[in-house]
């Protein structure tokens, strides 16, 4: 897998309601994350992680429903932000389907389309041009949410910066394979 694909696939997981697992993988999750040349990418991922180090899994999870359940500037919720609930999100959102499904890969989740950590989960698996087309069509929803997490100073915001960092990395480096 190269390193662009495994930066989306662990951030899609990281965007997740916490899970006790993380902990358990802790060190596996330095390690891997140390090994990523592009330091743009690889600090912010390693500050989130001494995030999840540092904090108590209570704390976690009190965190994240405060960040992205109960605060609708921060919503994974990518089409949201600019259409909330009207009839023309639910266009998107089919359309937005019908691209998962023409790139040839199988998403089952029970998530809209527009969920953030399954966008990047797609970004880690399917063709490159439809990646890199679903996360332009994205883009500027993702420096949005970027801008309201630093704006409430969330440990999230690493994610975000790294996600960031990992779409505009040059294209040397998109295929640096990872172990």
């Amino acid at each position: 897998m190269n390193r662009k694909r495994m930066v989306y696939s662990l951030i899609s997981s990281l965007l997740q309601y916490p899970n006790q697992e993380w902990q358990e993988l802790e060190n596996e999750l330095f390690d891997e994350v140390s090994r990523i040349s592009a330091e743009p990418v690889r600090v912010p991922l390693l500050r989130f992680l001494s995030y999840l180090k540092d904090t108590p899994f209570d704390k976690l999870c009190e965190n994240y429903v405060n960040t992205f359940d109960f605060y609708e500037k921060t919503t994974l919720y990518l089409t949201h932000m600019v259409f909330k609930d009207n009839r023309e999100r639910g266009n998107i959102l089919i359309q937005l389907r019908q691209e998962f499904y023409q790139s040839g890969v199988e998403i089952v989740s029970d998530e809209l389309p527009d969920y953030l950590p399954l966008i990047l989960e797609f970004a880690s698996i399917a063709p490159e041009g439809q990646a890199e087309k679903i996360l332009r069509l994205h883009k500027r929803a993702i420096d949005h949410l970027q801008l309201e997490l630093q704006g409430i100073d969330s440990p999230y915001r690493f994610l975000m910066t790294a996600c960031m960092e990992n779409m505009v990395q040059s294209d040397e480096n998109k295929n640096e394979k990872v172990s």
